[in-house]
């Protein structure tokens, strides 16, 4: 009998070892993936707020980190992260900011006048990811895949004083070409590009709510030559692309489809001095889904 509860607890031990150790980011402005276990390796990207990782090594090398008045200690972790749009990353990072519980995502771009935060929003940058404060006046990003950026709510952290903040949003609406499955997408071709539409204030000053789309404005596009339109589908995509539209006339039908393919926002800060400092940031949309 006893031989038999040894084996249990062996099974049971071993188990436990083999289930995964999911955490989640709970730095408020992100986390560094880094690839060696140390403050002074290379970061691999910034990891957001809310990202879920699975643990795969503890190192037991410790690290005390101070944030504010406040003492973090923890030790440097192996990680994969399972769940982002570059799925599978995997490095070192200092588990003082993981948590079990999981979190809703925020996602934010930082400047120096200013930060925008979206709530509840899976996105991740695409220009120089690894940092925290961005000195362009335009930064791209890439939207989850099934996920979206209309009808969010969006904060813009003031870090100075200032007269007036504004917020603008157009989207870009691009052709792709559906195979069961597959998909090609016309980026580099034509587009159509709404106005810019002014965000409404939700409560405070500095609180924003995002526009939602109509079917209508996704499926809207300037007007193309279908020849020129097969044409581009040869060049882009190829001959097997091209063989689903030679006989199309319609390029809203048939193995074609038009659909949003970016979502702008552009922020105008007046500052205390009268001065008007202008950023934009673009979201690319998965298309085709």
């Amino acid at each position: 009998m006893t031989k038999y509860i040894y084996i249990v607890v062996v099974l049971m031990v071993f188990n436990m070892a083999q289930a995964q150790e999911i955490r989640y980011v709970n730095a408020d402005n992100g986390l560094f993936l880094r690839d060696k276990p140390s403050q002074d390796s290379k970061r691999i990207s910034k990891l957001v707020y809310g990202t879920e990782l699975e643990v795969t090594h503890r190192t037991n090398l410790k690290l005390d980190v101070r944030d504010r008045e406040e003492i973090i200690s923890g030790e440097w972790v192996k990680v994969t992260c399972n769940e982002d749009i570059y799925n599978h990353r995997t490095g070192y990072v200092f588990n003082g900011f993981l948590t079990e519980e999981k979190l809703e995502k925020h996602f934010r771009v930082g400047f120096e006048e200013f930060t925008l935060e979206f709530e509840n929003l899976s996105a991740e940058m695409i220009d120089n990811p690894q940092f925290s404060v961005h000195a362009s006046n335009a930064v791209d990003a890439i939207i989850e895949l099934g996920e979206t950026i209309e009808d969010k709510t969006l904060l813009i952290r003031h870090h100075s004083k200032y007269k007036k903040i504004e917020v603008y949003q157009r989207h870009e609406n691009s052709i792709s070409i559906l195979n069961e499955g597959p998909h090609c997408d016309l980026n580099d071709w034509k587009h159509y590009y709404s106005a810019w539409q002014p965000l409404k204030i939700a409560g405070k000053s500095n609180v924003f709510t995002t526009v939602s789309y109509s079917p209508k404005a996704w499926s809207k596009f300037v007007k193309v030559d279908l020849a020129e339109f097969k044409n581009a589908v040869k060049e882009h995509c190829g001959e097997e692309w091209y063989n689903l539209v030679k006989d199309s006339k319609d390029i809203k039908k048939g193995a074609s489809t038009v659909s949003i393919s970016k979502i702008y926002f552009k922020v105008i800060f007046t500052t205390m001095n009268d001065e008007k400092i202008e950023k934009t940031v673009a979201f690319d949309v998965p298309m085709g889904c």
